[in-house]
């Protein structure tokens, strides 16, 4: 109980400290939750691309466009390729009028467009699916250099080449997300450090007091250190409401444009064990931030 009794103490008067000095409170928040924001938008942006990802490995696919007017004794040659290949789980043959009638049906906008040309520019074309075993670059390679050199096939595309270059980008934004965030996160115990320097400054004579009167270091820090756990939470949270303002402006953008190959139920927000990680991470820095600099003032 006299921990609970000390601990509300500390807060008590670390709410008081924060209303009374709230102006250069406020400057500490503001770098705080710019900090997380910034870092916690490279997580939010790398974890739904690693999300994308996998979904998109799931059904990995090679395209193959055939040359138009293409006889049918070299579609039966290549089908029976593709049919016997053990990286095959299925495979569609998609005619000229059926690559049409899709391009109608995922852009309706062009829909008029595509109506008034003379003749069907769309190839036919097989639309193969990659068994999950087989879902690597190098034991799909050899399929697909094979398919490229048939004389029926104009062109090749191979859902893993792009793939391998997302998960570059995906690794690239965490990376530089962390660098950020890391320079950005020294800035905010910077700023705490020197906020709670002004806060013990302004409160000396009081801190020699409560010294004298067998107040022990620990309980001179608890109201400071709390003081900087509180700007931590406060700062923390505001990157978090940010982050959800920007993520719903997002998701109403991707629902607007209605893209076949894009659903806005694949976007999702940040976890909740990501969101604890800010939070408590909002918390580790003004708790360094206030230890740092009492440490200095008070010979701690």
């Amino acid at each position: 109980m006299r921990v609970f009794y000390v601990s509300r103490y500390f807060f008590n008067e670390a709410v008081v400290n924060l209303w009374a000095n709230r102006l250069n409170n406020l400057v500490s928040i503001a770098i705080i939750s710019f900090s997380l924001f910034t870092l916690g938008l490279f997580l939010l942006t790398a974890e739904n691309l690693s999300r994308l990802i996998v979904q998109w490995t799931e059904n990995v696919q090679v395209n193959v466009f055939l040359q138009k007017g293409v006889a049918h004794e070299q579609t039966d040659r290549l089908e029976a390729m593709i049919k016997l290949s053990p990286c095959v789980a299925r495979y569609e043959f998609i005619s000229e009028q059926e690559a049409l009638r899709r391009f109608k049906e995922y852009y309706p906008g062009m829909k008029e467009m595509a109506s008034e040309l003379d003749a069907n520019p769309f190839p036919p074309s097989y639309e193969i699916t990659i068994r999950k075993e087989f879902q690597s670059r190098i034991a799909v390679l050899d399929f697909v250099n094979k398919l490229r050199g048939e004389g029926s096939v104009e062109d090749v595309e191979y859902d893993q080449e792009w793939i391998d270059r997302v998960q570059f980008v995906v690794k690239f934004v965490r990376i530089v997300g962390l660098f950020f965030g890391s320079v950005l996160i020294f800035t905010s115990i910077f700023s705490i450090s020197n906020v709670i320097k002004l806060m013990v400054l302004s409160r000396r004579d009081e801190i020699e007091i409560m010294r004298l009167v067998g107040a022990t270091n620990s309980f001179i820090k608890g109201p400071f250190l709390a003081e900087g756990i509180l700007q931590g939470v406060l700062g923390s949270v505001i990157a978090l409401i940010l982050l959800f303002a920007i993520y719903q402006l997002i998701l109403q953008k991707v629902i607007a444009l209605k893209a076949p190959f894009f659903a806005a139920s694949q976007l999702q927000f940040l976890s909740d064990g990501m969101v604890a990680a800010l939070i408590a991470g909002g918390m580790v820095v003004g708790f360094f931030g206030s230890l740092i600099s009492l440490s200095k003032l008070l010979k701690i």
